[in-house]
């Protein structure tokens, strides 16, 4: 049932969370409000006892480097399906394989999408700092943050993942109160955030033919004639093509009716500028649109014109 694979994607979703705020930097004055020292604060991943634990490893303060602070540290606390996000699980999405010619795809379905809850927790020894960290992150989140991320680069995969601050961030813990003499203050900011994800599953290979020339014919059916099956018409419309001032309609292969029947009209042609251009988005087209008036019945495969009936 399960094929072995690993994209590394919750990995890469946590370094990119992390990596929002790793150029938080501190401004220390003196009295003429000069600037005295720039701190960039430092910033791991680590789950918030342990890394109180660590800090508060030396009650007595014996120890002659003690943890530096200010610090950050981030842990993903949960994961919840999203089903807002969920999109038709049959449906499919293609990438040309970055190989050496660049001539083979791949297929993978579209993604599972979850939801990742991470906590931010900053820690300061003074009011000061604690207020300036909060200054730089919360304009940042407004309240959401939004990042591009190249999540599989063998198949040039990019997602947008959105970023939510959520209410109530970020809680304060002062000991200010209880801390005297005999013990540092610590001033601990818990914020909350919510991280929209799209975990993806095995990825296949695909045929190497690579269609590289569309041609479709067009044909005028008269009002009067019954057919069997759906019958589309064309509009300017679809898929921007411009018809000018041509209309047809386009025969089901499921009609009784034969387009050998009836003259063809208009036929558009497609082809990839230049003709082997690599299947790697964009790729430029060229669009030909051929008015007919001959009366004739054309049969691309074989490169010939009929008469109508032949």
């Amino acid at each position: 049932m399960f094929t072995p694979f690993y994209h590394q994607l919750l990995r890469k979703y946590h370094i990119a969370f992390g990596s929002i705020f790793k150029n938080i930097t501190l401004l220390r004055n003196d009295t003429t409000d000069d600037e005295l020292q720039r701190i960039v604060v430092p910033i791991e991943y680590s789950a918030r006892e342990g890394w109180l634990n660590r800090m508060r490893q030396d009650p007595d303060l014996t120890n002659e480097v003690g943890f530096t602070l200010p610090r950050l540290a981030f842990e993903m606390t949960a994961m919840r399906y999203d089903p807002t996000r969920k999109l038709n699980s049959l449906n499919q999405r293609t990438r040309p394989s970055r190989d050496a010619a660049l001539t083979t795809a791949r297929r993978f379905f579209v993604g599972t999408p979850y939801v990742l809850s991470f906590n931010l927790y900053a820690i300061t020894r003074s009011l000061e700092d604690a207020n300036q960290i909060t200054e730089q992150i919360l304009p940042t989140f407004a309240p959401d943050h939004s990042l591009l991320l190249r999540l599989i680069p063998t198949l040039g995969l990019l997602d947008r993942t959105r970023i939510v601050l959520e209410g109530g961030s970020p809680q304060w813990t002062d000991n200010y109160e209880t801390s005297g003499l005999e013990s540092s203050r610590e001033i601990i900011l818990t914020f909350g955030f919510s991280m929209s994800a799209m975990l993806y599953g095995p990825v296949s290979a695909l045929s190497p033919n690579i269609i590289r020339h569309i041609m479709v014919d067009l044909y005028e059916i008269p009002s009067a004639t019954l057919m069997e099956g759906p019958t589309y018409l064309l509009t300017d419309a679809l898929d921007r093509l411009e018809l000018e001032n041509s209309t047809g309609r386009l025969l089901d292969e499921s009609s009784i009716i034969s387009v050998r029947d009836f003259a063809r009209q208009v036929r558009i042609d497609i082809k990839p500028d230049p003709l082997d251009a690599l299947p790697v988005k964009p790729v430029d087209s060229i669009t030909t649109i051929t008015d007919y008036v001959d009366g004739k019945q054309s049969y691309p495969i074989l490169g010939t014109d009929d008469d109508i009936g032949e």
